[in-house]
């Protein structure tokens, strides 16, 4: 998806019988990207948000990013599909706000509700892409990742009730982090990716809107981009008034 000149990618239906696996993927050290950029900004639109709060969701970040990086060194395709699973739950969260909102009768926020479902099914197709790939082959993986994504559900809907800005803030530095992890992975280990071919769920995915990938490089250059989109359409509605927030949106 993307926040101002295209459109949402179409979800295409993926077929039922998993897809083949690729062959093991090289390890690589991802502890090494680079920082999440600060998101407070001033507009026009409205005050930036406190510093106290920026300070806080920075310092969640980075706890949550050095667990990981403990956890899964030398191992970022499983690190991969924990981000994924944990990366689709701010937009369930903030859907079951809006939908709660319009059925008390504030209906004026459907462009926002469009582009957080389109979000939702882009990162559906990213965990879908890395269970191809034998991210979530191992028990502990999965009962990290699902239990994490439980416990972070609540507390964005719990955030979001109270000041939909700072759970934008939130998971702009989430979605940034995951750019920035993409993009050191794809620096590290490109020669290998280059030779592997994209798995079947990752081409039919991304050729319904285009030419489909042909290798497992681009597979991670577009989901990585993909990552950057959803920054960046998450950084202008932390960053503008409540009035405006659908200015982010392309309806």
């Amino acid at each position: 998806v993307t926040p101002r000149a295209a459109r949402p990618k179409p979800l295409p239906r993926v077929s039922a019988p998993r897809p083949p696996r690729a062959p093991p993927v090289p390890a690589v050290a991802l502890h090494n990207a680079t920082e999440a950029p600060p998101a407070a900004v001033e507009t026009s639109a409205g005050e930036p948000l406190h510093p106290l709060v920026v300070a806080a969701d920075e310092a969640l970040i980075s706890a949550a990013k050095g667990a990981l990086d403990a956890l899964y060194k030398d191992r970022p395709i499983p690190r991969f599909y924990v981000l994924e699973t944990v990366a689709r739950v701010p937009y369930f969260a903030y859907l079951s706000c809006l939908h709660l909102w319009e059925t008390l009768g504030d209906r004026h926020r459907a462009a926002r509700m469009r582009l957080h479902f389109a979000q939702s099914d882009n990162e559906l197709q990213h965990l879908i892409i890395m269970e191809a790939l034998g991210g979530g082959d191992s028990f502990p993986d999965r009962f990290l990742a699902k239990h994490a994504a439980v416990l972070y559900y609540w507390a964005v809907v719990l955030v979001y009730l109270v000041s939909p800005r700072q759970a934008y803030h939130l998971s702009e530095l989430i979605e940034a982090h995951a750019f920035q992890t993409y993009d050191a992975y794809l620096r590290e280990a490109g020669d290998w990716l280059k030779g592997e071919a994209a798995p079947r769920c990752a081409a039919e995915y991304y050729g319904a809107g285009g030419s489909p990938p042909r290798t497992l490089y681009e597979v991670f250059e577009r989901v990585r981009d993909d990552e950057g989109e959803h920054r960046e359409a998450l950084a202008c509605m932390a960053r503008g008034g409540e009035g405006d927030l659908d200015e982010c949106v392309v309806g």
